[in-house]
């Protein structure tokens, strides 16, 4: 079994990388995140039980890295402002 300190890191570790994906693996990110959590015991209800579970848990943490992934998109340069200078660096 792995000692705290590294499973808080893939927490960490989940977080960013959900971050810079959409859609289905927000999902996916958070039924880790759910997971990775109840093994450091700080959810009671293990996956199983929370599995298809309206408004629970591993919702609130969806709705959460969505709102991480809204940010992270806001603070990302737009591809329309990215190209004039990418053409200023080939010259």
């Amino acid at each position: 079994m792995r000692d705290a300190d590294e499973v808080k890191k893939q927490v960490s570790a989940v977080r960013d990388r959900v971050k810079e994906l959409s859609g289905f693996w927000i999902g996916e990110g958070a039924a880790m995140l759910y997971a990775l959590e109840w093994v450091l015991e700080k959810r009671e209800t293990a996956p199983a039980g929370e599995l298809g579970r309206a408004g629970g848990e591993s919702e609130k943490i969806a709705a959460n890295l969505t709102k991480l992934v809204e940010k992270a998109m806001a603070a990302a340069p737009s591809p329309a402002r990215a190209k004039p200078q990418a053409a200023k660096k080939r010259r």
